[in-house]
């Protein structure tokens, strides 16, 4: 086939990135209320020593994602 013939493809729609981004967010937004609520409320958690557990995983996530964040804003 012919390389030169074929049509560019057209750049992407503003409007859909927009709404996929949008809706990746609030999927993600769903997401971490189904654990961050109970989390905060401490629901179902046999003991002090779960919920520390649980805390430290919850504290190095936020601090993973914080630093990751951080790291991309310095990529040049």
């Amino acid at each position: 086939m012919d390389d030169e013939n074929q049509k560019p493809e057209p750049p992407i729609n503003d409007k859909l990135l927009i709404y996929s981004i949008l809706g990746m967010l609030a999927i993600g937004f769903v997401g971490v209320l189904f654990i961050a609520v109970p989390w905060l409320l401490h629901d179902g958690s046999p003991s002090w020593k779960q919920i520390l557990i649980d805390d430290s995983i919850i504290a190095a996530v936020i601090i993973t994602f914080i630093f990751g964040f951080y790291m991309n804003t310095k990529i040049p």
